[in-house]
């Protein structure tokens, strides 16, 4: 069904029928419901080439997520929750999602995508991902004049756009925890140290040692890619060093799994000899063995404020240095962390 047509059904005009569709605060409320309410009804979608060939937009936003560390995966369960969150809001707000993937980590064709994205005028809006220390990336869309929204923060000093966990306090909550079992000897194992979150989760495991006196050994902070095998390895290697950790704290899920499982390989339990958590509550956390203890932060909840951000600047109701949201965290207690023996 056309719009036109989609008009003619409502009795309303068409161009109040686009302003709804497209998320128009000029609309009263109680139209807007109907219209999209009647639209979902038919399945009404709009003609996404008549629409770019009238208004000049595309209507949609862009991501490229990063490279999967096996080169298998596309995403994992948090980045499609993320997604999810992201796509709700702009499903609302007239807009679509389209996404691309790195196949391998390559800043220069990473560089190469997005020039693709703003120069073919594919989308109206970037969402940028996992932020690096100093990102190339925010500089590259900020010249191009493209509404962007950046998924964690940055070193730059220039105003932008911006939604992030607080990552630093999440290593402070879950490294305090391990101390107020007894643990001094905490490992950190933490992903690769261009990314900004990387850092801050080594500020807030550092910070909680500080409080208690601790001093951190270099020897016990190693970083790896994230995944289940980077975890395994690197847990597998402090296991034989000459006085291993009595517990471990891990940037992901991901990683705490494959440290579970080195433990299990020399036989040690976890949860009773040898104490580790993770990060990220992911849907596999609560059904591995042990459940894993675990931080949450509401990825989904994190999409929705993103995807809030972009319309807000989309439609000129914002300036990106006034989109700052930092999502706070929560500790989730299971089996898998213990008093030091």
């Amino acid at each position: 069904m056309s719009i036109v047509l989609l008009a003619r059904d409502l009795g309303l005009s068409i161009s109040t029928v686009s302003r709804a569709l497209n998320g128009y605060h000029d609309v009263a409320p109680a139209t807007k419901q109907r219209v999209l309410k009647r639209a979902r009804e038919i399945g009404y979608r709009p003609n996404p080439g008549a629409r770019r060939l009238k208004s000049g937009r595309s209507s949609l936003v862009g991501v490229i997520l990063p490279a999967a560390s096996d080169g298998v995966r596309f995403v994992d369960s948090v980045a499609s929750s993320l997604l999810g969150g992201v796509e709700v809001e702009l499903e609302n707000g007239g807009y679509g999602l389209i996404a691309t993937m790195q196949t391998r980590n390559d800043l220069e064709r990473e560089a190469a995508l997005y020039e693709n994205f703003i120069k073919g005028s594919w989308v109206d809006a970037l969402l940028l991902v996992r932020t690096r220390v100093a990102d190339p990336r925010v500089e590259l869309v900020r010249k191009a004049h493209i509404p962007f929204v950046t998924y964690g923060r940055t070193e730059t000093a220039e105003p932008y756009a911006w939604v992030d966990t607080d990552n630093e306090k999440a290593f402070y909550l879950a490294t305090l925890r391990q101390i107020e079992f007894g643990h001094e000897r905490i490992a950190l194992l933490n992903g690769p140290l261009e990314y900004n979150f990387v850092r801050l989760r080594e500020k807030g495991y550092t910070r909680a040692l500080a409080k208690h006196r601790i001093a951190p050994d270099r020897l016990l902070m190693l970083n790896g890619d994230l995944s289940e095998v980077s975890g395994y390895a690197l847990c597998r290697s402090l296991l034989v060093s000459a006085v291993p950790p009595t517990a471990i704290v891990c940037a992901t899920d991901a990683m705490a799994i494959g440290a579970i499982a080195a433990c299990r390989e020399r036989g040690m339990a976890v949860g009773r000899e040898i104490s580790i958590a993770g990060y990220g509550n992911s849907s596999a956390s609560g059904f591995c063995d042990p459940p894993l203890t675990t931080i949450d932060h509401a990825v989904f909840e994190n999409g929705r404020h993103i995807g809030q951000s972009l319309l807000r600047l989309l439609r000129a109701e914002a300036k990106p240095a006034d989109i700052h949201y930092l999502e706070p965290v929560v500790l989730v207690p299971r089996k898998s962390d213990c008093q030091r023996k």
